[in-house]
């Protein structure tokens, strides 16, 4: 007969407990810390295939949206700015862009990253509010 023993029992509960967190992450649309930390990594490896500046790329990420790829904002000319590098609904998605939904804006940081990176080696990293106002300098770290 097998009986449980209460570190099995507690392992069971962990297991469950672990999948109803991740289930409500991903209902609340929550990014994890780990989620975050790969996206900077490919951030950084994006900024250097395009040789652009890795740390001015990265602290404007972080400034627009903390690296949370479901960020979303609302501006006062009524256009709101989507994921993880708040692209703009007038100057960055629809039908004739790149990225044609803001679903696609939420659910593929890789390609908005690129698309970021493309903008920043043409010269409008000023595209970005936080890289424009200078606010992305307060995000730099060693």
């Amino acid at each position: 007969i097998f009986m449980p023993t209460l570190l099995d029992e507690l392992k069971t509960k962990l297991s469950i407990y672990q999948r109803v967190l991740d289930l409500l992450r991903q209902m609340l649309n929550l990014t994890t810390q780990k989620e975050k930390l790969e996206l900077e990594i490919k951030a950084r490896e994006i900024a250097r295939k395009y040789g652009i500046d890795e740390a001015a790329f990265i602290a404007t990420i972080r400034c627009e949206s903390g690296f949370n790829p479901r960020a979303t904002n609302q501006n006062k000319d009524g256009t709101i700015d989507y994921g993880i590098v708040q692209l703009n609904s007038y100057w960055y998605i629809g039908q004739d862009k790149e990225i044609k939904t803001p679903q696609e804006a939420l659910n593929n940081p890789e390609k908005c990253l690129d698309l970021m990176a493309r903008m920043f080696k043409a010269g409008r990293a000023t595209d970005w509010i936080c890289y424009r106002s200078g606010k992305y300098i307060s995000f730099l770290r060693n």
